[in-house]
């Protein structure tokens, strides 16, 4: 008989802390309900979190698509770009032997793709004569003098 109230003692006292445990769980649960209505509410009722996080979601989207604009023109510069001049070398050297200054030189201007010219301005005391080269994928039809092909080199690297 003592074993009885004995176990009885102890369920109650289980009892005793579930129910201890389940006031405590249901106000953790209140605090937590407060915590999300002033979430979605806020203190101003003129604001509601779905509408703001609908009109980001519209701004991201728009943001997006002017992302991808500015990559497509961007992809559409850089075709029309690689046609353009963008290396470019000048060379300044004595065409003959007895002159100082380096006042001879060869200007070259290449393209991406490496076509381009090389413009060469040989300077003696008689006079000065301009020269102009076409340049076909880094190579010239023409024969290059040793400045020339100096110019070249230093505008392809």
């Amino acid at each position: 008989m003592i074993g009885i109230y004995i176990g009885l003692a102890i369920l109650a006292l289980l009892v005793i802390i579930e129910l201890s445990m389940i006031m405590t769980l249901n106000q953790k649960m209140k605090r937590q309900k407060r915590r999300y209505d002033h979430l979605l509410r806020g203190t101003n009722p003129d604001v509601n979190i779905e509408e703001l996080i609908l009109s980001l979601n519209d701004q991201i989207e728009i943001s997006n698509k002017q992302l991808r604009n500015i990559d497509q023109r961007s992809l559409d510069t850089k075709d029309t770009s690689m046609g353009a001049v963008s290396k470019m070398a000048v060379l300044h050297y004595d065409a003959f032997e007895g002159q100082t200054n380096a006042l001879s030189f060869s200007l070259c201007m290449l393209d991406s793709y490496h076509n381009g010219f090389i413009l060469t301005n040989l300077y003696s005391n008689e006079g000065s004569n301009i020269y102009l080269k076409e340049i076909v994928r880094g190579e010239s039809k023409a024969i290059l003098s040793k400045d020339e092909k100096d110019c070249l080199n230093k505008a392809k690297n």
